[in-house]
C-alpha cells in the first residue's frame, strides 16, 4: 500500500548496532557522508536516504556524545526504526533513544533485531523478550520485532514490506495552516547560494514566497525548492524538502533555525510549558535550574522557573522556560529536557504558550492551572481574555492552528460569536457585571452628574470597543444610553435644598448675562467645584449650554442666538466678526468662542474670515 502522505522514518539505537548498514541495505545509500564518520566508523551527524518517492529515512548517531544530533533527527519523524544488535542487546543509548521517542510522542515504530548471524537462537529469544519488556509502557508497545542480518541479507525484504505496510497506515499530520519547517542542514551551492533542508511540519510553501527565517535578520525569498531530489513549485506538510533562499546570509543560519510563513510566529526567549519527568531516582528539577532543551532541530539552554516547586521523578508540572537565546517554537510542540552535567534525558515536555503575556504575579498565581489539553486551554484563555474577546482567526494565530480547528473547539464548549468576537455566556455576564459596577461607582462619586461619558466608561473598564458596544446593547433593562453617556435606570439625583437654591442662582446669573459668557467661578465663587458639578447637572437637563471648557450660556439665550443668526442669513450671504459682535452686543472676547461653538454645531461654516450659513441652522 502506497500512502499519498510523505513519510519520514528515523533510526534509533546504540552506537555500532548497525543502523547505517540497515539503511544502506534498504536504500542502497551510505548515510555516513562526513570524512570523520568514514574514518571513525560511526555516524556523527544526521544522514538521509530515500526509500522510495514517498518515504525518507533519517539515520541518526547512536553515540552519547552526539545525542543532540539524534534528537534533531527524530524530532520530525513519523516512524522510528529502533535497531538493537542481537549480540549486545539493549544498551545505554538504546534505552535513552526509546525514552526520547516516547517523550516526543512517536506512535509508530519497527524494532530491528540486527546481526542475528552472530548469536544462537536462544540469545535472540532472550533479547526479543528484553526488548518487548522495555517498550511495553511506550506509545509503540505493539511494534513488530524483525530479525535481520545485513551480512546474509536475512529479513531485509520482510523489513521493506513492513516499512511499506506501516507507512500506509500513517495519517496525514494536522495542518496548522501556517508553513513551519525546522532546519536540520544549511549549506551553499555554487550558482544557487544558501540552501536549507528539513521536514515540513505544517502548511505549504510556493516558489517566490517571502518567509521569516529565524534567526535571520530579514525576510528571505524562496528561489526554488526540491523534495525527494526533484524540483517542485510547492512543498507541503510531511515533505522532506530543500529550499534555496535569497536575501539571507548562510552565516545567519544553522541547524535549529526555522523557516516560517511570514508574520505568523515571533521569536521568544520565554515560553510556558508542561514537563514530565522520567522515572530516574537520581534526577529532579528545582526552581531556576538550568537544563538543555531540544526542540525541533535546535538545542538551547533554559532556566526552569517552577515558582518554588520541586518536580520529582515521574511527576509533571507547568513551568516557565527562560532561554539563553530566542527561538521560534509552535504551541503544543514537544521537546526533550536533558541535564547540564552529566548530560542525560530527564524529562519531556510540550509548549503551552509560545508568547506569554502575563504579568509576573498573574503567572505565578495561575501557571499551575493552565490546561495541557489544547481545547480546554482555549476555553481557559477565552475566560481570561474576557475584556477583549478575539476572533477565530486571531485565536488561530495565538494557538498556531487552523481557523477550522478553533471553530471545532467553539462547538465543543458551546461558545458564541458576535461581530467575529468569540465569547461564552459566562464572559458576557462578567462583562455586564463590570459595566454595572463601574457605573454604580461613578454615581456614588459624582452625585451631581447623571451620565458617565462613553470615553470615561470605556477607559475605566478597558474593554475592546466592539465588545463594549455589544455588552451595552445587552443591558437595556439596566442602563440608559444616550448621546450624553450612560446611567443606571434606577439612578436618581436628589438635590438638597441648598443645592437647589444654588442651581437657581446659577441659572438666573446665566440668563441675566445673555451673551456674556460666564465661568464656574463667576456664577458661584464660594465653591467652584460645586458650581461645576451643578453646571454639568443643568447641562444634562438641557437648562444651560456649554460653549467651551468652562464657558456657559443659558438655553433661553442660546435659542435667541439661533434666531438672530437665521434672521441675519435670510438677509445677508455671510457674517463677519464685527457684524456678529454688533448683532449680539458683545466684545470680541465673547464673540470668538461663541462663533467657534456655532461652527462646531454647524450653525455656521467658516470661509476665510467670514461665516456662511451652516447645514444645521434651520434643522
Amino acid at each position: 500500500m502506497i500512502n499519498p502522505v510523505q513519510v519520514v522514518i528515523g533510526t534509533a539505537g546504540h552506537i555500532d548496532h548497525g543502523k547505517t548498514s540497515i539503511v544502506k541495505a534498504l536504500t542502497g545509500t551510505d548515510t555516513d557522508h562526513l570524512k570523520e564518520e568514514k574514518n571513525r566508523g560511526m555516524t556523527i551527524d544526521i544522514g538521509f536516504a530515500y526509500f522510495n518517492d514517498k518515504i525518507t529515512i533519517i539515520d541518526v548517531p547512536g553515540h552519547e556524545k552526539f545525542i543532540k544530533n539524534m534528537v534533531a533527527g527524530i524530532s520530525t519523524i513519523h516512524i522510528a526504526l529502533i535497531v538493537v544488535s542481537a549480540d549486545d542487546g539493549l544498551m545505554p543509548q538504546t534505552h535513552e533513544h526509546i525514552e526520547i521517542l516516547h517523550l516526543l510522542n512517536i506512535e509508530h515504530a519497527i524494532v530491528v533485531l540486527s546481526k542475528i548471524d552472530k548469536v544462537e537462537n536462544s540469545i535472540i529469544e532472550l533479547v526479543e523478550s528484553e526488548i518487548r519488556d522495555r517498550i511495553k509502557s511506550t506509545n509503540f508497545c505493539n511494534s513488530k520485532i524483525l530479525k535481520t542480518s545485513t551480512k546474509n541479507g536475512i529479513g531485509i525484504n520482510s523489513l521493506k514490506n513492513e516499512i511499506i505496510n506501516l507507512s500506509g497506515e500513517i495519517k496525514k499530520l494536522e495542518d496548522r495552516s501556517i508553513f513551519y519547517m525546522p532546519i536540520d542542514r544549511v549549506f551553499s551551492k555554487k550558482g544557487f547560494g544558501t540552501i536549507v533542508t528539513g521536514t515540513v511540519l505544517s502548511g505549504e510553501l510556493i516558489n517566490n514566497s517571502e518567509v521569516d527565517v529565524f534567526s535571520g535578520k530579514n525576510p528571505a525569498i524562496v528561489r526554488s525548492m526540491q523534495t525527494h531530489g526533484k524540483e517542485t513549485s510547492i512543498i507541503k506538510i510531511g515533505d522532506r524538502a530543500a529550499i534555496n533562499l535569497s536575501n539571507i546570509n548562510q552565516s545567519d543560519l544553522k541547524r535549529g533555525s526555522v523557516v516560517v510563513e511570514i508574520n505568523k510566529i515571533k521569536p521568544t526567549s520565554k515560553v510556558i510549558a508542561n514537563i514530565k519527568m522520567v522515572n530516574i531516582d537520581d534526577w529532579k528539577i528545582k526552581d531556576k535550574q538550568l537544563v538543555h532543551i531540544h526542540i525541533g532541530t535546535s538545542r538551547v539552554v533554559a532556566k526552569v522557573i517552577t515558582y518554588g516547586k520541586k518536580i520529582l521523578p515521574g511527576q509533571s508540572a507547568n513551568v516557565l522556560l527562560d532561554f539563553n537565546h530566542r527561538i521560534a517554537p509552535m504551541c503544543d510542540q514537544r521537546f526533550i529536557v536533558r541535564s547540564i552535567s552529566p548530560m542525560q534525558t530527564i524529562a519531556g515536555g510540550k509548549i503551552l504558550d509560545n508568547n506569554p503575556r502575563y504579568k509576573k504575579n498573574e503567572l505565578k498565581k495561575n501557571i499551575h492551572q493552565i490546561h495541557t489539553d489544547r481545547s480546554k486551554r482555549f476555553f481557559q484563555r477565552i475566560t481570561m481574555n474576557w475584556k477583549k474577546p478575539l476572533s477565530a482567526l486571531q485565536w488561530s494565530e495565538v494557538f498556531n492552528v487552523s481557523k477550522d480547528e478553533i471553530e471545532k473547539w467553539m462547538n465543543v464548549h458551546r461558545m458564541l460569536k458576535v461581530n467575529e468576537k468569540i465569547f461564552t455566556l459566562e464572559v458576557l455576564e462578567m462583562s455586564k457585571d463590570e459595566v454595572l459596577g463601574k457605573v454604580e461607582d461613578f454615581h456614588k462619586k459624582n452625585k451631581y452628574k447623571k451620565y458617565i461619558s462613553k470615553e470615561e466608561l470605556l477607559g475605566s473598564i478597558g474593554f475592546d470597543k466592539i465588545w463594549f458596544e455589544y455588552v451595552i446593547d445587552n443591558m437595556k433593562s439596566d442602563v440608559i444610553t444616550n448621546d450624553a453617556g450612560y446611567s443606571l435606570i434606577n439612578n436618581k439625583i436628589n438635590l438638597s435644598d441648598e443645592d437647589s437654591s444654588i442651581a437657581k442662582e446659577i441659572e438666573y446669573s446665566l440668563l441675566e448675562a445673555k451673551f456674556d459668557l460666564l465661568s464656574s467661578l463667576k456664577v458661584y465663587s464660594r465653591d467652584q467645584k460645586k458650581a461645576l458639578n451643578i453646571l454639568y447637572l443643568l447641562k444634562e437637563s438641557e437648562n444651560i449650554i456649554q460653549i467651551d471648557s468652562d464657558l456657559w450660556m443659558h438655553t433661553d439665550n442660546y435659542k435667541i442666538l439661533k434666531k438672530k443668526l437665521i434672521l441675519h442669513f435670510k438677509e445677508y450671504p455671510n457674517l463677519s466678526v464685527p457684524e456678529f459682535k454688533k448683532i449680539i452686543s458683545v466684545t470680541r472676547k465673547n464673540a470668538i468662542p461663541i462663533l467657534e461653538f456655532c461652527d462646531k454645531i454647524k450653525f455656521t461654516t467658516r470661509v476665510d474670515n467670514y461665516r456662511i450659513e451652516g447645514e444645521k441652522l434651520n434643522a
